[in-house]
């Protein structure tokens, strides 16, 4: 037997190591590691269980270290690129410091790539889509001192090659036992937000469907989950958002569902059961701008009863063709009607876009950064409590944009170390987004459409003291701006980002 085929022997071994890498280079802020938690839930009371989030556990590395001499595995979770670059640096470290250990990653990426994952020496079982189950019965294989070859959803190395057994069907989310968030760090997570990211409420997350209807191009979730989502039942959401709000003394929650809104009747049946609880609470969920505005006046109602602080919509764009090109299924005009709804009942919006989104060589794109930019003044116009951030698009693995994209020249990445150095935003640049429109960008929208129509907090915060004429001679300035679209010779920009010495981010 080869001595990486002995790590699949862990028989007498009574300890789970879960490891969550930070996602992304920089200065951001902290979500809980819901991840491990999900998957680590099954194994409570059977395991001593330890799990390390690289962001919030303090020393973190040797947490991890001082725990594999009684491992049955460590398991590392992941998205595509800065995340799998510190999995790996970590794996590293277990490898040197133990190599008989197993190491199984999960997440979007190894989902998405499990041979070429199992192919690194920092991996030896990828746990592929929904994990709580299926890592379970990998614990429970190795334990037995044998490979996971009955484990359905999961890949693992062999010396004839790697094994990818039969996917696992996907598992309603009622089925999942609730995440165990006293395994967390919960209120050093808050803390170091309200520390690092000056935030004055305790905040944290909560997860309560899976998937999404949708067909868009460029997300992983219709590849994951096949189109389909499932939601907890109302009272359980009520149930635990109610305990972990008393628990942990929050001021707001913050749904990491890609599509909260999916189901009506389910929110409705949240919102009054928020409301009967006495939660005194602001809440914020991802809605698909073509049906969040057409929900009922009195569920909308509710919903602004319950506390819901701000919607965050998925618009991506403006354009016709490129709606058309991502398959959206959604128009520039249902942006526009949820904005409204946002102002009508005095909910804030955060509407996502992207640009450089792939086209054909030597042909220009179908909506350019002043398009954009535009369009996102109408929105402002219509609703000054609305947000707006533009991202880079992202070729994620296994959409049809991402195959689009290598068509149209981008370079794939072949090993899970090459992944480890993908970033998209410098890759895109030189090919779809030149650096003068991320500059564009940077200014415009995250300095002079929020100050050409400030939010309700800005025009709170600014209203009296020395702040108050400077803000007013920049609003007239940026208005001016933004009316003309004349952003040559940027002198107040200059001075702003100057005087934040560039640490601005937008306020709006």
């Amino acid at each position: 037997m080869s001595d990486r085929m002995k790590r699949y022997d862990r028989r007498g071994k009574k300890k789970v190591v879960l490891f969550f890498p930070t996602p992304a280079y920089g200065h951001y802020r902290i979500e809980l590691a819901l991840a491990i938690a999900v998957v680590a839930a099954p194994l409570e009371g059977e395991y001593d269980l330890v799990l390390v989030d690289e962001r919030v556990t303090p020393d973190y590395e040797n947490e991890v270290l001082r725990n594999l001499d009684d491992a049955v595995c460590v398991g590392i979770s992941s998205i595509t690129g800065y995340q799998i670059k510190r999995g790996i640096a970590m794996a590293d470290r277990i490898r040197r410091a133990a190599p008989d250990v197993p190491i199984v990653w999960g997440g979007y990426h190894p989902s998405l790539f499990p041979e070429q994952t199992c192919e690194s020496l920092a991996c030896d079982i990828v746990c592929i889509g929904q994990g709580d189950v299926t890592f379970k019965e990998i614990i429970e294989s190795l334990t037995a001192g044998k490979p996971p070859e009955e484990v359905l959803g999961c890949a693992y190395w062999t010396p004839e090659g790697i094994v990818v057994n039969e996917p696992r069907p996907l598992t309603n989310i009622n089925e999942v036992e609730r995440a165990p968030y006293h395994l967390l760090d919960v209120n050093r997570a808050i803390g170091l937000n309200m520390k690092e990211n000056h935030e004055s409420i305790r905040t944290t997350e909560f997860h309560s469907s899976q998937g999404c209807p949708g067909k868009c191009g460029y997300c992983a979730d219709a590849q994951l989950y096949k189109r389909r989502w499932t939601g907890l039942d109302a009272e359980r959401v009520v149930e635990e958002v109610t305990e972990l709000v008393r628990t942990y003394n929050l001021d707001q929650v913050n749904f990491s569902d890609a599509n909260f809104f999916a189901n009506q009747k389910r929110v409705k049946a949240i919102c009054e059961g928020f409301i009967a609880n006495g939660l005194k609470i602001r809440w914020v969920a991802s809605a698909r701008p073509d049906t969040f505005h057409r929900y009922k006046p009195e569920v909308l109602e509710l919903i602004r009863e319950s506390g819901c602080k701000r919607v965050i919509v998925g618009a991506e764009s403006a354009s016709g063709p490129v709606l058309e090109l991502i398959s959206k299924g959604a128009t520039a005009e249902d942006h526009l009607k949820t904005a409204r709804v946002c102002r009508d009942y005095g909910i804030g919006g955060t509407f996502t876009f992207i640009t450089g989104f792939p086209h054909a060589p030597g042909t220009p794109p179908e909506e350019t950064t002043q398009d954009l930019l535009d369009f996102i003044e109408k929105l402002k116009q219509i609703h000054p409590d609305i947000r707006t951030k533009i991202f880079v698009f992202t070729p994620y693995p296994g959409t049809p944009l991402y195959d689009l994209s290598v068509q149209y020249g981008m370079k794939e990445p072949r090993s899970l170390e090459e992944w480890a150095d993908y970033n998209p935003a410098t890759m895109m640049e030189s090919q779809w987004v030149e650096p003068w429109e991320r500059q564009m960008i940077e200014k415009v929208n995250g300095f002079y459409l929020p100050f050409a129509y400030p939010s309700s907090y800005m025009q709170q915060h600014f209203a009296s003291g020395p702040k108050k004429w400077p803000f007013r001679l920049v609003h007239g300035l940026a208005l001016a701006r933004a009316r003309t679209g004349f952003y040559r010779l940027p002198l107040e920009w200059v001075l702003f980002k100057t005087f934040k010495k560039g640490t601005f981010e937008p306020i709006a």
